[in-house]
Parts: structure tokens; sequence; C-alpha cells
């Protein structure tokens, strides 16, 4: 719980709070994978070609979004593309999931734009960028 309230002050350890970071970021991938997983259960297969440029744009937006959040300063910038990371992981996941099997490919796409956002998140804040 240290390293969770070191994410909020800026003076803190670098150490502590790269790991807070990492722990926050771990949580919001752990807890929109489980919402997969039940996802994967309860939806039904929905293809249609349009969904992929909604997945496309849609995944773009978000990612954009995280890369605008990271050039705010102040020290909730880093949390702030963290958690449209994760929401990047779970938005492409459900499009994947809808247009399955063929379009399961968004789900590691969606994780490694998430991830990406992660460590430009570690790196604005002050850490090397290698994971916790």
């Amino acid at each position: 719980m240290e390293a969770l309230k070191a994410l909020l002050d800026p003076g803190a350890d670098p150490a502590l709070r790269r790991r807070g970071l990492w722990l926050y970021g771990i949580a919001l991938f752990l807890w929109q994978g489980g919402v997969l997983l039940l996802l994967a259960f309860l939806l039904p297969r929905a293809f249609h070609p349009a969904l992929y440029l909604l997945a496309f744009l849609g995944g773009g937006w978000l990612y954009r979004q995280g890369e605008e959040a990271l050039k705010e300063e102040g020290p909730l910038a880093p949390l702030v593309a963290v958690g449209l990371g994760a929401a990047l992981f779970l938005f492409l996941g459900t499009v994947g999931l809808l247009l399955r099997p063929q379009g399961l490919f968004l789900l590691p796409l969606g994780l490694g734009l998430g991830l990406a956002l992660g460590r430009r998140a570690e790196r604005v804040m002050g850490g090397k960028g290698g994971g916790p």
C-alpha cells in the first residue's frame, strides 16, 4: 500500500512510485482480463466488417488520449495513461470477442498497446522502464 500512496507524491522515492504504478497497472489489467474472460462466455459472435473499422478507430483514439494525457503536468498523468491503456485492452478485447475467431488478434494487440502506454507513463514519471 505504501507504493500506491507514493503515486500521488511527486517527491516520493522514484523506485517506490514506479513500483506503485506497476501495481496499479497490473491490477487494472487483471481486472479487465477477468471481465473479458466473463464476456467470452456471454457475448455472442457478431461478425460484421465494420467492427474492424470501429476497433481500429476506437483503439487509435484511446491510444492517442493516453499519449495526450502523458503530456499533461501533474502526478496523475501517468495514472490516467495507464488507465487508458487498460481501457484500450478491454475495448479491443471486447471487439475481438465479437469478431471471434478471426478477430481474436485484437486481444494481444490491445494488451501490447496498453503495456506500451504503461512503459511511456513510467518513463514520464522518471523510471527506467524495466517493469516491476
